[in-house]
Formats: C-alpha cells, sequence, structure tokens
C-alpha cells in the first residue's frame, strides 16, 4: 500500500538533515493520503530554573512558578495525594530559594 503523506516545509527540512528525531501525528485525510503534524516541543525560556521532581518538575521564571506532576495510579508503593503534598512541598522550598536567594543566571 501507498500513502502520499504531507510535511510543512520547515518539518522536511529537519527530516532531510537528519539533525533530530521529528514527533508527530497522522491525520488521514482519505484512505491513500495524509496529512503529518509536528508536535508541539516546549523550550525552556532564558532564565528559567528548574528541579526534577520524582513524578515530575518544578519551573520558575521571573513571572511564573509552576509545577507539573503525573502519578500513575498503578503504582502500588505511593499514596497518589501523598506524592502531591510531598513534591510540591519540595517544590515549594525550591521556589523559595530561587526567589529569597536571588538565584538567576
Amino acid at each position: 500500500m501507498n500513502i502520499n503523506l504531507q510535511l510543512p516545509d520547515s518539518t522536511y527540512q529537519r527530516l532531510i538533515s537528519g539533525s533530530s528525531r521529528i514527533r508527530g501525528t497522522i491525520g488521514y485525510v482519505s484512505p491513500t493520503e495524509a496529512n503529518f503534524n509536528e508536535h508541539a516541543r516546549s523550550t525552556p525560556q532564558p532564565g528559567s530554573q528548574h528541579i526534577k521532581l520524582p513524578h515530575g518538575r518544578a519551573t520558575v521564571t521571573r513571572k511564573h512558578a509552576r509545577l507539573s506532576l503525573v502519578i500513575g495510579l498503578d503504582e502500588t508503593d505511593i499514596l497518589p495525594a501523598q506524592a502531591i503534598e510531598d513534591e510540591s512541598r519540595q517544590a515549594s522550598g525550591f521556589v523559595d530559594r530561587v526567589f529569597g536567594g536571588g538565584d538567576w543566571e
């Protein structure tokens, strides 16, 4: 089976250069035609700082503080509520150190 796949020019250039792997989704227009949509990539803002946590990450910029956690409900050795509480406390300490200590790059 042959499928015609449409890519944006910028994606095609990166694919040909072989500089990195490209992640995305393929949406079928018909049984033999599809469009490729590259997943958005997040790049850290200049001057941002972060720490890795067991289930996520805490990031601080001059304007925002962000906490992102992903806790699998199938993890039998941990209670999700306890992980949220513990890791948010760690993130809070990190934010205090960054803002209070002036650890900006």
